[in-house]
């Protein structure tokens, strides 16, 4: 969990977007609760989905009965001290007694059911000494892109963060979701409204992955809608099967276990039509794909181009800068330095040893510099172009980079890797890392890369044509399709995602070829100063040479009087 995600506003640090209470009672209405459940909401804030509950069992339990029932039958926790404070006015206010010890204010992972041992050394040893099957209902609305309690990350990830052998990303709702399943008794029920991110994206495939396993899965839309917030939200509903059979349904829709397992981020939005696209192929094997460098001040380094010039602020060399273990401390993740990196800085510390650090003066006047230049290179930033875009920023990169890399060493622990730097240098494509569909082009030799623009490269022994093969069924409808229907449908393309998408076996040698020479055809005009777009005939045109087998016998057979021709541009 990062450090600047530590440092937001409490409301975002938490995840929090409280469930307007028309949506909460739209949910309750159709869960048939019963007055036998046992039944818990993990993150029950000012008790939209607790009152909801409540009012459901009017008619099965007589008023002065309430309260029991709620000591014996319901369960809660609230980390935010303000909602938990409203909700306890909100309970007086309704005349239902005082507050029972069972709806907590803690934080919902280091809480345990009655029952369990709470007095065992670590979190890790109360988790699995407790009664783990103990609800029939778990029901609520999981802070969504929370921060985790520094002091417990590791221990939570050691507990919910693989599962089946697989990795369970450290994200709180997905966290929530472990833990309720495992407190979940056998055909109980979990119903939580969630952020739709959990249908695609592949940092949530182990998740989907050991719901699938474990639950009987279903989507559906939330009723109602969230003021506070622009997220796409979802209600998944998930019952707890220890044996098969196991149902995946979304929004209506029954998938099966075998389509949803033939792609490769175990997708909850795969559809029949695109199923048969994952033919086990991929493009990469073709292509490794990678992020690019996070340097850490953009403003330092970077410069645009401005007609075949940059004008350059600084002027950059080096000191020597004293080695401290408070320096240490401040820069390291969460402020946690390993124990034996602690001792040798310390033993630096003590014998006056320096580090090496970049620094700059800013000068009274730019200097201009006329590229290229031996001490910049191009710089691969992200653009909404294709095909191909003119350089339009340098980085400073004097010494092959060590002034970067010196700056980056000596920075906060997230600026220590460089991400994509054994590529620095080569031929491939690139795409713009937010964006609502691949806006793919050809990269040539020569760039450093960024990390809002990840690039894909050959990888060893596969010939050129391949380059320009993938870089046409990038800019295809049909992959794009797959892309954000199957693989990712938000607007987040990460390298892993392009890596997952089919490689096009479908298409024969003849068309393969014909495609080749098309879009080379089409970078060559581009960077003679040609603009394309999504919508350029020559672009549009693409898409016939990577159809389905099916859909070319189709699109020949309409013009069966007057034969296909194959642009060549």
């Amino acid at each position: 969990m990062s450090v600047a995600r530590l440092s937001r506003d409490r409301k975002r640090q938490l995840g929090q977007f409280l469930t307007p209470d028309s949506t909460a009672a739209a949910i309750a209405r159709d869960l048939r609760i019963l007055p036998s459940h046992r039944i818990l909401e993990p993150s029950f804030g000012e008790g939209s989905f607790i009152f909801q509950v409540i009012d459901s069992l009017k008619a099965d339990i007589p008023r002065n009965d309430i309260h029991a029932w709620c000591n014996a039958h319901l369960f809660g926790c609230e980390i935010d001290a303000d909602a938990h404070g409203t909700f306890k006015e909100t309970w007086q206010s309704r005349g239902l007694g005082g507050v029972p010890n069972n709806l907590e204010h803690c934080d919902f992972f280091e809480w345990l059911p009655p029952g369990c041992d709470r007095t065992a050394a670590t979190n890790r040893q109360r988790y699995f000494a407790s009664p783990l099957e103990y609800f029939d209902l778990v029901i609520g609305n999981p802070p969504f892109g929370g921060s985790i309690n520094p002091d417990i990350q590791d221990e939570l990830d050691s507990i919910f963060g693989f599962r089946d052998g697989r990795k369970i990303k450290k994200e709180t709702y997905a966290f929530f979701i472990v833990k309720c399943v495992d407190l979940l008794k056998s055909g109980g029920r979990l119903v939580f409204i969630c952020s739709d991110t959990i249908l695609t994206i592949a940092t949530m495939t182990g998740l989907r992955a050991w719901l699938q396993s474990n639950c009987s899965i279903q989507i559906s839309e939330v009723p109602g809608s969230f003021s506070d917030t622009n997220q796409d939200m979802l209600l998944v509903t998930l019952t707890k099967h220890p044996i098969e059979p196991r149902q995946i349904t979304v929004f209506g829709t029954c998938l099966p276990l075998s389509e949803i397992e033939a792609t490769p981020n175990m997708s909850w939005r795969v559809s029949g039509d695109l199923a048969k696209y994952f033919t086990g192929a991929t493009v990469g094997e073709k292509m490794v794909a990678t992020s690019g460098m996070t340097i850490g001040n953009n403003e330092l380094f970077l410069r645009p181009i401005i007609q075949g010039e940059i004008h350059e602020p600084y002027a950059f060399s080096f000191t020597a800068r004293p080695i401290t273990v408070q320096r240490e401390i401040t820069r390291a993740r969460l402020g946690k330095v390993p124990p034996r990196r602690l001792i040798a800085v310390r033993e630096q510390e003590a014998r006056c040893a320096t580090e090496r650090v970049v620094v700059w003066d800013r000068l009274k006047n730019p200097r201009p510099v006329k590229l290229p230049h031996a001490d910049y290179c191009y710089y691969n930033k992200a653009t909404s172009r294709i095909i191909y875009s003119e350089p339009e920023w340098v980085i400073f990169w004097r010494g092959d980079g060590e002034y970067v890399y010196t700056f980056k060493k000596t920075g906060n622990w997230y600026l220590h890797g460089v991400g994509g730097m054994k590529y620095f240098g080569r031929e491939g494509l690139s795409w713009s890392l937010i964006a609502p569909r691949l806006y793919a082009r050809y990269l040539p030799p020569g760039y450093i890369l960024d990390s809002g623009a990840p690039c894909a490269f050959l990888r060893q022994g596969v010939p050129q044509d391949e380059l320009f093969f993938i870089l046409g069924w990038a800019l295809t409808d049909l992959c794009n399709r797959i892309l954000k229907e199957v693989l990712n449908h938000t607007r987040n393309i990460q390298s892993k995602d392009f890596e997952r998408l089919p490689y096009p076996v479908w298409v024969d040698a003849e068309s393969k070829q014909q495609a080749v020479l098309a879009v080379r055809s089409l970078v060559s005009k581009a960077r003679a100063g040609h603009s394309f777009s999504m919508k350029s005939s020559e672009v549009h045109a693409l898409n016939l040479f990577y159809a389905w087998r099916d859909c070319r016998v189709a699109v020949v057979a309409k013009k069966k009087n007057a034969p296909i021709q194959i642009p060549l541009f």
